[in-house]
């Protein structure tokens, strides 16, 4: 009997074209595990609770996190099979080299930032693995896609209830973010996402996806889901007031519309691209036609002069302890936006106490002077306050007055100063000790600085370290020293994609993002599917919506973003999904 090419398993003897099969076996048993698991990580990225759902060994993991974790873990059991292929190594190499890149530059840049820096340098690690995942899921692309469409749909329905403003919505909202973004007092729509600026980029890059999906769905139910979802997550776009996010939807829908048109094998999409843009031209119009912020929006780089006054107050005035007395305060409205009387937030003259020499303020309750009318810009309103004189003792005191937004912001906080009368205050009978004294916190409120001022500064980062930058992620640090602010906000980034990697990686780091980038665009330049468009398109997006934003700091954009790339670089072999 023949022995040779035998093998043992216990007491088992199999003949050796077993042993393939074995291994077939174990990597079926492997992927089971990993595509569900992929699934939920595709699907639950538009959902990062704030608070985290499990702790595991010391370390605290979010349902993003979570997903993340047990895809590592089904990844794990294919043992030496979790080692890329050269093929797959081949595509990874240049996320590899943004990543080196990243912890050289970490390593070189302020000590005070190099744990940001490694955190940033994780997250780019952990994007690449998401690739590597999408490589090694190719025949499953088909499904990923559909968990990526049903997460951005499921977040864009929370996104229509917060626009709404529907009761049962609001807890929902509360596990992700910790207030809804604004601007002049209207609500910038944001779904599941920390800021509207970021779900918008997200929906960008669902809406081609969901639509390929659509034209190429075999059954109705199918058809009419990705075509839903298309539909809200476009809305959610127009909803979250971001016009960078408007206008690449709209060179999204003019590709797809270009392609229907010009092949015939793409005719499938000219429905769901035609709903998708009625859609965005709709809301469109509707915003220009109803919502005055918006037009601000259209025409101001931010909101930093919408808002400006000038006043007319007394400069001293003599007022008795305990009592009240009416001041006549004239303010100038010197911003862009009109000052309304009423609404969900309405436009006031608020006041408080401070000490004699302005530099602290007395813990009493700050009081609102309403307007009896709206203000338009350039129009002066005559106000008399009646001012409540606190039990204090006597002594000298300062009234200082200010401008405001209802539940939205103080004129100070865009760098219009307060005015201030010097108060003489008589003591009455029964005075009362003086209140409590705290630090004033006009400093404090952040300065908005428009995009060219930041491009401006991302440039001169750039040219005082140009090989490696400031460090990844440390353009915020860094933006308001240039400036000469005092204090800035330390979240902003340069939005610009590109001077945001000159930035904080230099030339080095751009180049290495540029060679990512490469495979992408190659193969949308070659597209061998309806799928392959939707895919090149959504990554398209990333890059064109990067010229007026990054978006390479927040996990679900960026991991998107490698999940997509591996999908677009790797077909299956047949060429089809």
């Amino acid at each position: 009997m023949r022995t040779e090419g035998r093998g043992t398993l216990g007491n088992i003897t199999f003949p050796s074209r077993s042993l393939a099969l074995r291994g077939s076996l174990a990597l079926a048993d492997w992927s089971a595990l990993a595509y569900p698991a992929a699934l939920l990580l595709a699907l639950s990225l538009p959902f990062a609770a704030i608070q985290p759902l499990v702790v595991m060994g010391g370390l605290p993991l979010t349902s993003d996190k979570l997903a993340f974790v047990l895809v590592l873990a089904a990844w794990s059991l294919q043992g030496r099979r979790a080692l890329p292929t050269l093929q797959e190594a081949r595509l990874l190499l240049p996320t590899a080299m943004l990543v080196l890149v990243a912890l050289i530059s970490a390593q070189v840049a302020d000590p005070a930032y190099a744990g940001e820096g490694l955190r940033y340098a994780s997250r780019l690690l952990a994007a690449g693995f998401v690739m590597l995942l999408a490589l090694r899921l190719r025949a499953q692309a088909r499904g990923l896609l559909w968990a990526v469409a049903v997460g951005g749909g499921l977040s864009a329905l929370l996104g229509l209830g917060e626009a709404l403003r529907l009761p049962a919505a609001a807890p929902i909202l509360a596990l992700f973010k910790v207030a809804s973004t604004r601007v002049g007092g209207e609500l910038r729509v944001g779904a599941s996402f920390e800021y509207a600026t970021i779900a918008s980029m997200y929906f960008e890059m669902v809406v081609p996806l969901a639509i390929v999906l659509a034209a190429t769905a075999r059954r109705r139910s199918t058809k009419v889901l990705a075509l839903t979802i298309a539909a809200v997550c476009t809305l959610n776009v127009v909803l979250s007031l971001t016009r960078a996010g408007m206008l690449t939807l709209a060179a999204v829908f003019a590709s797809l519309l270009v392609l229907g048109i010009a092949r015939r094998g793409y005719r499938a999409v000219l429905l769901p691209t035609g709903l998708g843009a009625l859609i965005l031209l709709g809301g469109v119009a509707t915003l220009l036609l109803r919502d005055p912020v918006f037009d601000l929006r259209l025409v101001t780089e931010s909101d930093a002069d919408w808002y400006g006054a000038m006043y007319s107050a007394p400069p001293t005035l003599a007022l008795q302890a305990g009592h009240q007395a009416t001041v006549d305060v004239d303010v100038r409205n010197e911003g862009r936006i009109t000052w309304t009387a009423d609404g969900n937030h309405p436009f006031a003259l608020g006041y408080r106490w401070l000490t004699g020499d302005g530099q602290g303020v007395l813990d009493v309750a700050p009081v609102e002077v309403p307007l009896p009318h709206d203000v338009q810009p350039g129009d002066t309103i005559h106000l008399q306050a009646l001012v409540n004189v606190p039990n204090l003792p006597a002594g000298t005191y300062r009234l200082d007055w200010g401008m405001l937004q209802r539940d939205v912001l103080q004129f100070y906080e865009r760098g219009w100063v307060d005015a201030e009368s010097e108060i003489q205050v008589q003591a009455s009978p029964g005075t009362g000790a003086l209140p409590e004294v705290v630090p004033r916190d006009d400093g404090e409120a952040p300065w908005v600085v428009g995009r060219l001022d930041l491009w401006n500064v991302a440039w001169r980062l750039f040219a005082t370290h140009p090989l490696l930058g400031v460090g990844p992620d440390n353009f915020r640090h860094y933006y308001g020293a240039e400036l000469g602010l005092e204090g800035w906000d330390q979240r902003v980034q340069a939005n610009n994609l590109y001077l945001e990697l000159l930035a904080d990686l230099g030339v080095l780091g751009l180049a290495a993002f540029a060679w990512v980038v490469a495979g992408p665009i190659r193969a949308m330049l070659r597209p061998s599917s309806l799928l392959t468009v939707g895919v090149g398109l959504a990554i398209a997006a990333f890059l064109l919506h990067g010229l007026l934003d990054t978006f390479l700091a927040f996990t679900p954009t960026a991991f998107l973003f490698w999940l997509l790339s591996g999908v677009a670089q790797k077909p299956q072999v047949s060429g089809r999904w």
